[in-house]
Order: C-alpha cells, then sequence, then structure tokens
C-alpha cells in the first residue's frame, strides 16, 4: 500500500533530506530505518525535495509503500515512536498507487530566515560552520 505523510524535522544534525553514500545522517535515512523497525525493511522513502545540510522542513511531505493492517493514526505514530526527537511524522494518509510527492505537488513554499547583527544571540541555535 502507498502511504503519504507530511513531515518536519529540524536538520541541524543531518546532511540534508536524501540518503547519501558515505554521510552519517540524512533525514530520508533515518525515516527508513524507523520503516524497517516497524516491519518495512527494504522500504524507500520518496521525497517532495532534497534539502541541503542543516537545513529544516515544516511540512516536507514524502511517499513510501508499507503492508499495514491498521489506522494511519497508528502508523504515524509507530514511526513517531521509532524516530528521534528532531524528526515528526505529522500526518499519514493511504495515497494513490503511483502518488509522487515531487511531479504530484500543487505548490511549494521556502521560506529563508536570517539573522544579522555585530553580536550573536544566544538564545538563537548556531549554524554549524558559522559560529
Amino acid at each position: 500500500m502507498r502511504f503519504r505523510a507530511t513531515v518536519a524535522y529540524d536538520g541541524t544534525a543531518y546532511a540534508g533530506f536524501q540518503r547519501q553514500a558515505n554521510t552519517p545522517r540524512t533525514v530520508q535515512g533515518e525515516l527508513e530505518a524507523a520503516l524497517a523497525r516497524i516491519g518495512g525493511a527494504g522500504s524507500t522513502v520518496i521525497g517532495a525535495g532534497r534539502t541541503d545540510a542543516g537545513v529544516h522542513a515544516s511540512g516536507q511531505v514524502i511517499a513510501f509503500n508499507l503492508d499495514w493492517n491498521h489506522p494511519t493514526s497508528a502508523l504515524r505514530n509507530a514511526l513517531n515512536a521509532n524516530l528521534r526527537s528532531d524528526i515528526a511524522v505529522k500526518d499519514v494518509q493511504v495515497a494513490k498507487p503511483d502518488f509522487h510527492p515531487r511531479f504530484d505537488a500543487i505548490s511549494r513554499t521556502y521560506i529563508y530566515r536570517l539573522y544579522v547583527a555585530p553580536v550573536a544571540d544566544p538564545l538563537r541555535p548556531c549554524m554549524p560552520g558559522i559560529c
């Protein structure tokens, strides 16, 4: 069965969304590991787009195939129970078998936030390699 999910993540500790050779951690890799832990060994996560290292997302749409005989809310909860606290599955829905988050997207929104000041703000998180 094909599922569509919306995920949010703090990308600070990741080398981006997409799984990469010789890269310790990616968001896609963490999602696929969580799927494997709930019975989806070999499930591939397809993302609506890629993010660079350190980039966050609040509504990244993904798709994956999984044999799941429980409500979608139970799938959301099972994934969240098997993910690190910096990745959250916000919503899971059954999708059409050919659903693709990149090609079926209606729109995308990107927000860039820059903090520019002569002195660092200790309450704002540091970006890797900049502090």
